[in-house]
């Protein structure tokens, strides 16, 4: 599915680490690949832009729904939502929305300081703010693509494996909700063939099976875990064709729901807290 794969977005896309020497360039590469940076779930942003236009028009009201001052009090939420936050951004800017690229601007700009990339990710994210308002989708473009370098390089100096696979597959998630959403609305095979990447589903749940037992076991994980093996096994029942719109408003479903999880309450100990 790689017109999902927005997942990784500014967080975790390779790129262009511009003016590094050949040894650092060197170390880098195996940073990244350390961190799961690679063409499986990294292509770049150009193909990127180009492959969502299959999917447009993008459900931008589901996009827009986003609860954009909430903060967690965990990381692995944290974590999450980053990515998918980074995901509206593509949206927004795909959709062309300038109220919403503000509203994501200043949503990254405080959850990037929770996850000590914010030094990185301020000047970026003040540029963006300032293109939003102007409408310049153009340098908008181009300013993402700028940011994933800054960003990545950031995730490789923390050296964080656990945070880096988080930030990507929250990314992934919410690219793949809105995908999922948009072609239940308006099917096509195209669409939905577009959804299917039962590789890069593999890889997410490997990477959330290696998670602390104590996070890994919490209901909170358990709960995006099953939905996401769920998706996979509808993926697996294609075995190589388009999926059936009944199967895509399957997983459509499934993938709502694991983004409602993303982001609902929590207790200390990674329960849910029921709304009363």
């Amino acid at each position: 599915m790689r017109t999902a794969l927005f997942i990784v977005l500014i967080a975790l896309v390779p790129g262009w680490i511009f003016g590094q020497e050949e040894r650092a360039a060197e170390v880098d590469e195996f940073a990244r690949e350390e961190l799961g940076v690679n063409e499986l779930t990294a292509p770049s942003i150009q193909r990127l832009f180009t492959e969502l236009e299959v999917f447009k028009p993008v459900p931008i009201a589901l996009v827009a729904a986003t609860d954009f001052e909430r903060v967690y009090n965990n990381r692995f939420q944290t974590s999450l939502n980053f990515g998918a936050l980074i995901c509206d951004g593509f949206f927004a800017v795909v959709a062309e929305q300038k109220p919403l690229i503000q509203n994501v601007g200043r949503a990254l700009l405080r959850q990037a300081k929770s996850l000590a990339v914010g030094q990185q990710l301020a000047t970026h994210a003040n540029s963006l703010l300032d293109l939003g308002k102007r409408g310049d989708w153009t340098e908008l473009k181009l300013e993402l693509i700028k940011t994933q370098s800054d960003v990545e390089q950031a995730m490789i100096e923390l050296r964080d494996e656990e945070m880096a696979h988080l930030v990507s597959l929250g990314g992934w998630l919410r690219g793949f909700e809105v995908s999922a959403v948009a072609t239940a609305e308006e099917y096509t095979p195209q669409r939905a063939a577009g959804l299917m990447k039962p590789d890069v589903m593999d890889y997410f749940l490997d990477r959330l099976q290696t998670l602390n037992p104590k996070i890994k076991n919490t209901e909170l994980v358990t709960s995006i875990t099953s939905r996401l093996q769920t998706i996979r096994a509808i993926a697996g029942e294609a075995n190589g064709r388009p999926p059936s719109k009944s199967e895509v408003e399957r997983m459509r479903d499934l993938a709502v729901e694991i983004n409602k999880i993303m982001s609902a309450k929590v207790d200390n100990e990674g329960a849910l807290i029921k709304d009363k």
